[in-house]
């Protein structure tokens, strides 16, 4: 696809057998250019409409990753957990 051109480029997708061209299988049609080529979705857009007008990511990332780190990741029991029975 050059840059004055948007049309992707269409991709046969043989099979091995009897040489017919089917629907691609899902990691077909994942994989392919012509699958990568849609509008940005709505919530993308308000999203970066967001961010230009200043207003703040309100992701649980940060506070998680900490609860994470800090109670499961250093291997310590934070209890509760259930003891193997002999």
């Amino acid at each position: 696809m050059n840059s004055t051109d948007k049309t992707p480029p269409q991709v046969a997708t043989l099979p091995s057998a009897k040489g017919k061209s089917s629907p691609r299988l899902p990691h077909e049609h994942d994989e392919s250019a012509d699958s990568q080529t849609s509008e940005p979705r709505p919530e993308m857009k308000q999203a970066h409409a967001d961010l230009e007008r200043g207003l703040v990511d309100t992701d649980r990332s940060p506070v998680t990753d900490e609860l994470y780190n800090r109670t499961l990741k250093s291997g310590k029991p934070t209890g509760g957990q259930a003891k193997p029975r002999r």
